[in-house]
């Protein structure tokens, strides 16, 4: 009898936080079987009583600490500084690298015109 019931325990376990906002999800024979079924009958209640502490703590207000905007802001801003740093280094390490193929592209074509000419 134990494993008959586990699989619905289970089963259920996953929807009930489904079955809080919309009870017409439960067939007549999941509805029989919490009737019947005392832990998922607890289990209910857990989200229940969950659900009633989330929704009082929406109605607190939690007093922010008065140098918290200050923080925030100069920590935004040093975050800014060094994604702008990160950029400027990135332009850089491709203006070298561009500038490194350019010089790479006029030495080789410099040479191939040298052996051209030499064969010629």
């Amino acid at each position: 009898m134990m494993t008959s019931t586990a699989v619905p325990c289970d089963r259920l376990a996953e929807l009930m936080p489904d079955l809080l906002d919309d009870p017409g999800l439960l067939s007549s024979a999941d509805s029989a079987h919490i009737a019947q079924c005392l832990h998922c009958q607890a289990e209910m209640a857990r989200f229940r009583r969950l659900r009633r502490v989330l929704a009082s703590l929406r109605l607190q207000q939690v007093p922010a600490d008065p140098g918290l905007v200050d923080d925030l802001l100069e920590g935004l801003d040093s975050a800014a500084e060094r994604r702008d740093r990160h950029r400027i280094a990135s332009r850089r390490a491709a203006s070298i690298v561009g500038l490194a193929a350019a010089t790479a592209a006029g030495v080789g074509g410099v040479l191939v015109l040298a052996t051209r000419r030499r064969s010629a």
